[in-house]
Protein backbone atom coordinates (compact mmCIF):
# COMPACT_ATOMS: atom_id res chain seq x y z
CA UNK A 1 0.00 0.00 0.00
CA UNK A 2 1.37 3.58 -0.86
CA UNK A 3 1.40 6.45 0.82
CA UNK A 4 -1.76 7.90 -0.97
CA UNK A 5 -3.86 5.06 -0.04
CA UNK A 6 -3.62 4.96 3.74
CA UNK A 7 -5.86 8.15 3.44
CA UNK A 8 -8.21 6.58 1.43
CA UNK A 9 -9.52 4.15 4.28
CA UNK A 10 -6.59 1.01 3.05
CA UNK A 11 -8.38 0.73 -0.19
CA UNK A 12 -6.02 0.73 -3.28
CA UNK A 13 -6.84 2.46 -6.31
CA UNK A 14 -5.76 1.31 -9.79
CA UNK A 15 -3.88 4.65 -11.90
CA UNK A 16 -5.71 5.25 -15.36
CA UNK A 17 -5.99 7.75 -17.46
CA UNK A 18 -4.79 11.73 -16.29
CA UNK A 19 -8.73 11.80 -15.45
CA UNK A 20 -8.82 9.13 -12.61
CA UNK A 21 -5.61 10.75 -11.38
CA UNK A 22 -7.05 13.72 -11.17
CA UNK A 23 -10.28 12.68 -9.47
CA UNK A 24 -8.16 10.99 -6.97
CA UNK A 25 -5.78 13.59 -6.50
CA UNK A 26 -9.16 15.39 -5.26
CA UNK A 27 -10.60 13.62 -3.35
CA UNK A 28 -7.25 13.22 -1.43
CA UNK A 29 -7.16 16.62 -0.75
CA UNK A 30 -10.41 16.86 0.78
CA UNK A 31 -9.85 14.19 3.02
CA UNK A 32 -6.93 16.00 3.90
CA UNK A 33 -8.60 19.74 4.06
CA UNK A 34 -11.56 18.08 6.27
CA UNK A 35 -8.97 16.64 8.38
CA UNK A 36 -6.97 19.77 8.90
CA UNK A 37 -9.97 21.92 9.07
CA UNK A 38 -12.12 19.76 11.77
CA UNK A 39 -8.32 20.21 13.67
CA UNK A 40 -8.60 23.94 13.64
CA UNK A 41 -12.56 24.03 14.86
CA UNK A 42 -11.58 22.35 17.42
CA UNK A 43 -8.56 24.15 19.02
CA UNK A 44 -6.25 21.29 18.64
CA UNK A 45 -4.43 22.99 16.01
CA UNK A 46 -4.08 26.81 17.51
CA UNK A 47 -3.68 29.90 16.05
CA UNK A 48 -0.49 30.80 14.67
CA UNK A 49 0.68 27.32 14.49
CA UNK A 50 3.13 26.48 11.11
CA UNK A 51 1.70 23.88 9.04
CA UNK A 52 4.82 22.21 6.97
CA UNK A 53 3.93 20.23 3.79
CA UNK A 54 6.21 17.92 4.00
CA UNK A 55 6.08 16.67 7.70
CA UNK A 56 2.30 17.17 7.51
CA UNK A 57 1.83 15.11 4.10
CA UNK A 58 4.59 12.36 6.09
CA UNK A 59 2.61 12.45 9.59
CA UNK A 60 -0.60 11.72 7.25
CA UNK A 61 0.16 9.86 4.88
CA UNK A 62 -0.07 11.03 1.69
CA UNK A 63 1.96 13.02 -0.95
CA UNK A 64 2.68 16.55 -0.67
CA UNK A 65 0.13 17.34 -3.23
CA UNK A 66 -2.72 16.55 -1.87
CA UNK A 67 -1.75 18.79 1.18
CA UNK A 68 -0.80 22.00 -1.14
CA UNK A 69 -4.11 21.67 -2.51
CA UNK A 70 -5.92 21.32 1.23
CA UNK A 71 -3.86 24.09 2.76
CA UNK A 72 -5.18 26.15 -0.27
CA UNK A 73 -8.72 25.61 0.56
CA UNK A 74 -8.10 26.18 4.12
CA UNK A 75 -6.57 29.63 2.69
CA UNK A 76 -9.68 30.64 0.89
CA UNK A 77 -11.59 29.74 4.08
CA UNK A 78 -10.12 32.32 5.88
CA UNK A 79 -8.23 30.03 8.47
CA UNK A 80 -4.72 30.18 7.12
CA UNK A 81 -2.64 32.45 5.67
CA UNK A 82 0.18 32.26 3.72
CA UNK A 83 3.63 34.47 3.93
CA UNK A 84 5.50 35.76 1.27
CA UNK A 85 8.07 32.69 1.08
CA UNK A 86 5.27 30.58 1.02
CA UNK A 87 4.91 29.05 4.42
CA UNK A 88 1.38 28.38 6.12
CA UNK A 89 0.08 29.30 9.19
CA UNK A 90 -3.21 28.96 11.33
CA UNK A 91 -4.89 32.64 11.47
CA UNK A 92 -4.42 33.55 15.18
CA UNK A 93 -7.82 35.85 16.59
CA UNK A 94 -7.03 38.16 20.32
CA UNK A 95 -9.88 38.63 22.45
CA UNK A 96 -10.30 42.04 20.74
CA UNK A 97 -10.36 40.26 17.24
CA UNK A 98 -13.10 38.05 18.60
CA UNK A 99 -14.83 41.23 20.37
CA UNK A 100 -14.81 43.11 17.27
CA UNK A 101 -16.52 41.04 15.26
CA UNK A 102 -19.45 39.72 17.48
CA UNK A 103 -19.88 43.62 18.19
CA UNK A 104 -20.51 43.82 14.72
CA UNK A 105 -22.48 41.25 13.79
CA UNK A 106 -25.10 42.61 16.80
CA UNK A 107 -25.54 45.33 14.71
CA UNK A 108 -25.97 44.18 11.16
CA UNK A 109 -27.54 40.71 11.54
CA UNK A 110 -30.33 41.25 13.84
CA UNK A 111 -30.86 44.22 11.23
CA UNK A 112 -30.83 42.13 8.39
CA UNK A 113 -33.23 39.33 10.28
CA UNK A 114 -35.81 41.87 10.45
CA UNK A 115 -35.55 43.07 7.06
CA UNK A 116 -35.99 39.50 6.26
CA UNK A 117 -39.00 38.89 7.89
CA UNK A 118 -41.06 41.64 5.89
CA UNK A 119 -39.34 40.13 2.62
CA UNK A 120 -39.58 36.72 3.26
CA UNK A 121 -41.04 34.26 0.50
CA UNK A 122 -42.38 30.79 1.75
CA UNK A 123 -39.54 29.23 -0.90
CA UNK A 124 -37.24 31.15 1.49
CA UNK A 125 -38.80 29.90 4.69
CA UNK A 126 -39.14 26.99 3.15
CA UNK A 127 -35.15 26.39 2.73
CA UNK A 128 -34.00 28.39 6.11
CA UNK A 129 -36.69 25.21 7.90
CA UNK A 130 -34.92 22.26 5.91
CA UNK A 131 -31.31 24.11 6.52
CA UNK A 132 -32.59 24.00 10.70
CA UNK A 133 -33.63 20.54 10.33
CA UNK A 134 -30.17 19.68 8.94
CA UNK A 135 -28.67 21.61 11.93
CA UNK A 136 -30.31 19.52 14.12
CA UNK A 137 -29.21 16.44 12.70
CA UNK A 138 -25.75 17.02 12.82
CA UNK A 139 -26.49 18.83 16.78
CA UNK A 140 -27.83 15.04 17.28
CA UNK A 141 -24.51 13.05 16.12
CA UNK A 142 -22.29 15.45 17.51
CA UNK A 143 -20.78 16.44 13.82
CA UNK A 144 -18.78 19.37 14.27
CA UNK A 145 -17.77 20.08 10.99
CA UNK A 146 -21.14 19.39 9.40
CA UNK A 147 -22.88 21.67 12.05
CA UNK A 148 -20.20 24.84 11.25
CA UNK A 149 -20.81 24.19 7.62
CA UNK A 150 -24.72 24.19 7.56
CA UNK A 151 -25.20 26.59 10.33
CA UNK A 152 -23.33 29.47 7.88
CA UNK A 153 -25.54 28.61 5.79
CA UNK A 154 -28.52 28.76 7.69
CA UNK A 155 -27.65 32.23 8.99
CA UNK A 156 -26.72 33.25 5.28
CA UNK A 157 -30.09 32.00 3.51
CA UNK A 158 -32.01 34.15 6.45
CA UNK A 159 -30.15 37.05 5.77
CA UNK A 160 -30.18 36.54 1.80
CA UNK A 161 -34.00 36.57 2.15
CA UNK A 162 -33.56 39.97 2.94
CA UNK A 163 -33.18 41.15 -0.36
CA UNK A 164 -30.08 43.64 0.67
CA UNK A 165 -27.49 42.19 -1.23
CA UNK A 166 -25.09 44.07 -0.46
CA UNK A 167 -25.65 43.90 3.30
CA UNK A 168 -25.41 39.90 3.04
CA UNK A 169 -21.87 40.47 1.12
CA UNK A 170 -20.96 42.29 4.33
CA UNK A 171 -21.98 40.19 6.98
CA UNK A 172 -20.64 36.61 4.86
CA UNK A 173 -17.01 38.83 5.28
CA UNK A 174 -17.31 38.45 8.42
CA UNK A 175 -17.75 34.73 8.81
CA UNK A 176 -14.68 34.40 6.48
CA UNK A 177 -11.84 32.63 8.44
CA UNK A 178 -14.02 32.82 11.73
CA UNK A 179 -14.92 29.21 12.59
CA UNK A 180 -12.15 28.95 15.17
CA UNK A 181 -14.17 31.75 17.17
CA UNK A 182 -17.30 29.98 17.40
CA UNK A 183 -18.04 28.16 20.72
CA UNK A 184 -20.07 25.36 19.58
CA UNK A 185 -16.80 22.93 20.49
CA UNK A 186 -18.51 23.75 23.76
CA UNK A 187 -19.90 20.66 25.14
CA UNK A 188 -23.92 21.56 24.73
CA UNK A 189 -23.39 24.24 22.89
CA UNK A 190 -25.13 22.66 19.49
CA UNK A 191 -27.77 22.11 21.78
CA UNK A 192 -27.82 25.36 22.94
CA UNK A 193 -27.90 26.96 19.63
CA UNK A 194 -30.19 25.38 18.33
CA UNK A 195 -32.39 25.97 21.07
CA UNK A 196 -31.88 29.65 20.33
CA UNK A 197 -32.22 29.47 16.39
CA UNK A 198 -35.89 27.43 17.01
CA UNK A 199 -36.87 31.07 18.50
CA UNK A 200 -35.29 32.78 15.33
CA UNK A 201 -37.32 30.29 13.07
CA UNK A 202 -40.36 30.80 15.18
CA UNK A 203 -40.60 34.32 14.56
CA UNK A 204 -39.63 34.74 11.15
CA UNK A 205 -42.13 32.26 10.49
CA UNK A 206 -44.79 34.40 12.33
CA UNK A 207 -43.65 37.95 10.35
CA UNK A 208 -42.12 38.71 13.73
CA UNK A 209 -39.41 40.96 12.35
CA UNK A 210 -38.68 42.50 15.90
CA UNK A 211 -39.44 39.27 17.42
CA UNK A 212 -36.89 37.77 15.31
CA UNK A 213 -34.30 40.59 15.46
CA UNK A 214 -34.58 39.64 19.01
CA UNK A 215 -34.02 36.21 19.04
CA UNK A 216 -31.01 36.65 17.02
CA UNK A 217 -29.11 39.45 18.81
CA UNK A 218 -29.92 37.04 21.89
CA UNK A 219 -28.27 34.17 19.92
CA UNK A 220 -25.24 35.97 19.18
CA UNK A 221 -24.57 37.41 22.62
CA UNK A 222 -24.83 34.36 24.02
CA UNK A 223 -22.53 32.74 21.73
CA UNK A 224 -20.07 35.42 22.32
CA UNK A 225 -20.20 34.91 26.20
CA UNK A 226 -19.74 31.62 25.84
CA UNK A 227 -16.80 32.25 23.72
CA UNK A 228 -14.89 34.36 26.34
CA UNK A 229 -15.40 31.72 28.65
CA UNK A 230 -13.67 29.47 26.75
CA UNK A 231 -9.92 29.22 26.49
CA UNK A 232 -9.99 30.11 22.86
CA UNK A 233 -9.24 33.65 22.93
CA UNK A 234 -7.84 34.41 26.42
CA UNK A 235 -4.46 33.57 25.52
CA UNK A 236 -4.78 30.38 27.85
CA UNK A 237 -4.34 28.17 25.12
CA UNK A 238 -1.40 26.25 24.34
CA UNK A 239 1.68 27.90 22.43
CA UNK A 240 1.74 27.98 18.82
CA UNK A 241 4.22 25.66 17.40
CA UNK A 242 5.01 23.04 13.98
CA UNK A 243 2.53 21.33 12.69
CA UNK A 244 3.45 18.01 11.15
CA UNK A 245 6.31 17.16 13.16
Amino acid sequence: MDKESKVMNGSELLLGDQQEMRVRRETLGAQVYHLLRDRILRGEITGGSRLIQGPLSEEIGTSRIPVRDALKRLESDGLVMCDETGRYSVVQFSAEDAAEVYAIRRQLEPFAVELAAKAMTPEAMGEIKSLFNELSKAARRRQLEKFTEINTSFHMAIYEASGMVRLVRIIRGLYSGVPSLTPIVLEGRMARSQEEHAEVVNRLAARDGAGAARAMDRHIENAFAELRKSKRVTGESSQPGRVGR
